[in-house]
């Protein structure tokens, strides 16, 4: 838990939330740490996926490989009310340790979390969630090691990883 934080680093992550009926996921790119066992994200409130974190308080942010870039791309352009996103795009869930909400089976790791406080902006709410469980695959060593490829959004249709580290 230590570390928990550091799967964040770099971004983006799959936002999974689950309502009564219903299991969403979205792409996401507005997240922080804000302590080693607290994190932060940026929801716009029109969003499918603000209905269910504000309703439910809890989430699991997923980090994927840059092999999942199409993926996160298609997950990231539809909208969960207008389709169930994990059946469209054969997304295997696996049930929550601490949460009833589930988190994506083949991701590089994952948190989960539960919300303690919302900050409504404009447009936005800032969600502040307490990391109540968390998990990676060997790949990461208080850092993400550098064959681990995490995918990380540049922008648009582009994507890249970690391909070269340099310690200083």
């Amino acid at each position: 838990m230590r570390y928990a934080y550091r799967l964040l680093h770099p971004r983006p992550a799959l936002v999974v939330v689950a309502g009564h009926e219903k299991v969403n996921a979205m792409a996401l790119a507005w997240h922080m740490p804000v302590e080693e066992n607290k994190v932060a994200i940026a929801v716009d409130r029109e969003n499918y996926t603000y209905e269910l974190i504000e309703r439910f308080k809890e989430f699991t942010l997923n980090v994927l490989s840059i092999d999942d870039a199409e993926l996160i791309w298609k997950v990231g352009t539809t909208s969960g009310r207008e389709m169930d996103k994990i059946e469209e795009f054969g997304i295997e869930l696996e049930r929550g340790i601490k949460i009833k909400t589930p988190h994506m089976k083949n991701c590089l790791g994952y948190l989960e979390c539960k919300v303690f406080e919302e900050v409504k902006l404009e447009e936005h709410s800032v969600f502040f969630a307490e990391i109540v469980y968390a998990k990676a695959k060997k790949l990461f060593k208080e850092v993400w090691l550098e064959n681990a490829r995490v995918a990380m959004h540049v922008g648009k249709r582009f994507f890249t990883t970690n391909s070269n580290y340099i310690k200083i």
